[in-house]
């Protein structure tokens, strides 16, 4: 007789609580980095690339990933874009172009 008691409370109760609707946030376009065209000119010169080098460096993915371009992809693609490079490893042009630099492809 308890349990049916309790029940019967926590029935009522939710019968008698008000319905709040939650406003949805209006969904944000996403841009995938691999799009973007980058003008690799003057990259170096951006007052974030020593911030994108320190990130993508102290990444612990970045030894493997910077050791599997240069056995692996470079002797067989030495002119390989940054693009080509961040759809081949899954990564970022960001993180791409650290890697091509510290290789001394750019």
């Amino acid at each position: 007789m308890g349990r049916t008691v309790k029940q019967d409370k926590l029935n009522k109760h939710t019968k008698m609580s008000k319905k709040v609707e939650v406003a949805k946030p209006e969904p944000r376009e996403k841009t995938a980095t691999r799009m973007m065209d980058i003008d690799l000119s003057d990259f170096k010169s951006h007052p974030l690339w020593k911030i994108l080098v320190e990130t993508t460096m102290r990444s612990p993915l970045y030894p493997n990933l910077a050791g599997y371009y240069r056995d692996k992809i470079l002797p067989q693609n030495p002119d390989i874009s940054p693009k080509e490079l961040a759809g081949k490893l899954s990564i970022t042009i960001g993180e791409a172009l650290v890697i091509l630099d510290a290789n001394g492809a750019y």
